[in-house]
């Protein structure tokens, strides 16, 4: 049972929406901006042009907007104006072409013809980044902050919201998703956000000092830290989700470079390395070299973080080939792909990198992390740039 309160929050939205306003909605992973938006597309209907950022390719970005514009158009032409509804628009910005994507958006939504019919709703983490430096973009600088929906003042004597409210406090996004089952308990939602460290690692990021504080200050708080903290603190102070979440949103990020000597461990680590990330690339030569241990310890990240891993390695280990079969064992996984190197690249490809951007990590070989070599002293060590292109390099690799 949806309350009240999330209906009125797609209405007051649509409305504004058409209206011309444009919105910046940010919400930590997990708590249900993609939720949000398929309502909103529904609420809106024909005249919405609905994109997910997480599918504007780096292959094809000009065929993408250019059938954007031609969407918008086409809304416009038919309804008068249009609402461009653009999800997880950090991580089409974040790719190799998303400077050319802020300008395009801003000559279209600020100085274009159009302008003025087209109203905007763009999604995001709360610790990304929104605009590409030095692109001169004046685009996120004209959308306002939208607050989520909160639980209306008449909600709160309604009896089945009474352990939901004590759970996630007003988030109204949250207690739609406990009503939404009696399968589904609060503590079952707990579990989740506490196994999905791309959650816990944006919330730190924006919301460090307002959680040690103890309550939600809407005066002190910059909107980031606001929407982090949605469902974990209220203006009287922690929600039992934030109880629940205490430990691993206030412990300090392991900083020793020693890899682990444990399996366990190993996941834990490495999937602290990609926390916070959309998308990593990493690559090894002999990343291939036993499919099974590493299908295992991918299974096992995966389920820890929302990341999609994109796994590079040669097509031959000590002279054995790599076959097809063993490659799609790998992307049986939801969120992991797998190809091999060129061979003009493997020459180049020496070193172990996870690839989180511009930067990443120089890592232990695969074995190593795998849990099938004892790592000795190996280490972990940050990097702010690396010596190729891997983005260039994982488009001309090899699918299987």
């Amino acid at each position: 049972m949806m309350p009240n309160s999330v209906q009125q929050w797609i209405n007051d939205t649509a409305y504004e929406l058409v209206g011309g306003k444009r919105f910046l909605l940010r919400l930590a992973p997990r708590i249900g901006k993609s939720h949000l938006v398929n309502l909103l597309g529904v609420e809106l209907g024909d005249s919405a042009v609905i994109v997910d950022g997480n599918e504007f390719s780096k292959l094809s970005q000009t065929d993408q907007r250019d059938q954007l514009e031609f969407s918008l158009i086409t809304a416009i032409e038919n309804h008068g104006s249009a609402q461009l509804v653009f999800d997880s628009y950090d991580r089409a910005i974040e790719s190799p072409k998303g400077a050319r994507l802020q300008t395009w958006l801003s000559s279209r939504l600020i100085d274009g013809p159009y302008a003025q019919d087209v109203g905007a709703l763009f999604t995001a983490r709360c610790s990304t980044e929104i605009t590409r430096p030095g692109a001169g973009s004046p685009l996120m600088s004209r959308v306002t902050p939208l607050e989520p929906p909160f639980l209306a003042p008449e909600e709160a004597n309604r009896q089945d919201l009474a352990q939901i409210r004590e759970w996630f406090g007003e988030s109204a996004v949250l207690a739609e998703r406990a009503l939404a089952t009696t399968s589904v308990e609060p503590v079952t939602i707990a579990d989740q956000f506490e196994q999905d460290l791309s959650f816990i690692e944006d919330v730190r990021k924006v919301a460090s000092t307002t959680i040690s504080r103890g309550y939600l200050d809407q005066a002190r708080d910059s909107f980031p830290a606001r929407c982090g903290v949605y469902g974990l603190l209220t203006e009287a102070g922690p929600t039992k989700l934030l109880d629940r979440l205490q430990f691993a949103l206030t412990a300090k990020t392991a900083d020793d470079p020693i890899w682990p000597d444990n399996l366990a461990r190993s996941i834990a680590k490495f999937s602290q390395l990609l926390a916070g990330s959309h998308e990593v690339i990493w690559s090894d030569r002999y990343m291939f070299r036993d499919i099974e241990p590493l299908r295992t310890f991918l299974k096992a990240v995966t389920a820890k973080t929302t990341c999609r891993i994109q796994l590079l390695g040669g097509n031959s280990v000590n002279g054995t080939q790599v076959s097809r079969a063993e490659l799609l064992r790998l992307t049986t996984i939801g969120s992991v792909e797998a190809k091999w190197m060129s061979p003009t690249d493997y020459g180049s490809l020496h070193d172990r990198h996870v690839v989180t951007g511009t930067g990443g990590w120089v890592v232990p070989q695969v074995h190593v992390i795998v849990g099938r070599q004892s790592p000795g002293s190996t280490v972990v060590a940050p990097t702010a740039s690396f010596g190729v292109d891997y983005h260039a390099i994982w488009r001309r690799s090899i699918a299987p």
